[in-house]
């Protein structure tokens, strides 16, 4: 097991910045800082977090430890990053696993490392499906009947999307879909015309 207080001292920069500690998901911190007015909570992927980049890119270097051990490191002034394999022992990582990130202090405490995190275990979800038919009148002002329909199915989208208000349900839509949409016209009515049903007193 490495002894991460066994990284080979270096003495620090002077001006260094801190890393941050950020909530970046509910229930999950992460030591972060910013590079390129991004802030990186892995430095093994780019800033969109879909691709593998060398922790190099954002200015880590390769440090040893006892025993060959070797990881990518930059100091910061309140602790040391360090970018492993999952074992923890070499700086050499794969595209295929997740690196392992650790932020580490000056005196060899561990505030952060990504192989200790542990999973929730996965909930298995109660699904059920809600079919609604929805008749809504527009006023066209203009506009074309077809683009009262994308409008509606928008403005569904949007009320889906943003859920239920807080506090309302505990329930949350996981996907939807439009299954069938018409638009029926409406006759005209002229403001000459005349409605017989008055004069009868219908």
């Amino acid at each position: 097991m490495t002894s991460w207080s066994e990284l080979s001292s270096r003495e620090k920069s002077p001006g260094l910045e801190d890393a941050i500690k950020r909530q970046i998901a509910h229930g999950v911190s992460r030591y972060v800082f910013v590079h390129d007015d991004v802030e990186v909570d892995d430095p093994a992927v780019d800033a969109s977090g879909r691709f593998f980049v060398s922790p190099r890119e954002y200015g880590f270097t390769i440090r040893g430890f006892k025993g060959g051990k070797t990881a990518w490191a930059r100091d910061f002034r309140n602790g040391t990053m360090l970018v492993v394999n999952a074992e923890g022992l070499s700086h050499v990582l794969s595209p295929k696993v997740p690196a392992r990130i650790l932020f580490v202090t000056d005196d060899g405490s561990v505030l952060q490392d990504t192989a200790m995190g542990q999973r929730a275990p996965e909930r298995v979800p109660e699904l059920t499906t809600v079919r609604l038919t929805i008749n809504a009148t527009f006023d066209l002002r203009g506009e074309n009947p077809d683009m009262a329909r994308t409008l509606l199915q928008r403005m569904v989208d949007r009320a889906l999307l943003s859920g239920p208000m807080p506090g309302e349900s505990q329930a949350v839509v996981v996907d939807h879909m439009f299954e069938f949409s018409s638009v029926v016209g409406h006759e005209r009515r002229r403001p000459t015309d005349t409605d017989f049903s008055q004069l009868l007193d219908i």
